[in-house]
């Protein structure tokens, strides 16, 4: 399943001149609820391999805690904020999906 989230990117940042908005876009084993691609809109390429990295084999049954701390104490760029409520806004659909609140059809 495709799940993706956004969030607004703070003014005068090359991202958001470039994006306007912030990505996050996830691609979730539903089985399992594990992260298996991800990727973020970022201008380099190495914010996007290191933000993807953060969130490949994660577990979304396991909550959404431990994955923002992963983002609070290793991601330090001014996006952080942007990327967190795109996160929130990818786990709030899953759990939709997952108590039957969604569309999803086998």
């Amino acid at each position: 399943m495709l799940i993706s989230g956004y969030g607004k990117l703070p003014a005068n940042i090359t991202s958001e001149e470039v994006y306007g908005t912030a990505v996050v876009v996830v691609i979730v084993d539903l089985q399992f609820g594990t992260i298996v691609k991800a990727e973020c809109s970022a201008v380099t390429e190495i914010t996007k391999e290191f933000v993807a990295g953060l969130l490949v084999g994660y577990n979304l049954n396991d909550g959404l805690d431990e994955l923002i701390n992963r983002f609070n104490t290793s991601y330090y760029g001014q996006a952080k904020k942007a990327m967190i409520t795109s996160l929130k806004m990818i786990f709030a659909k899953y759990e939709e999906l997952m108590s039957g609140g969604g569309v999803l059809e086998t």
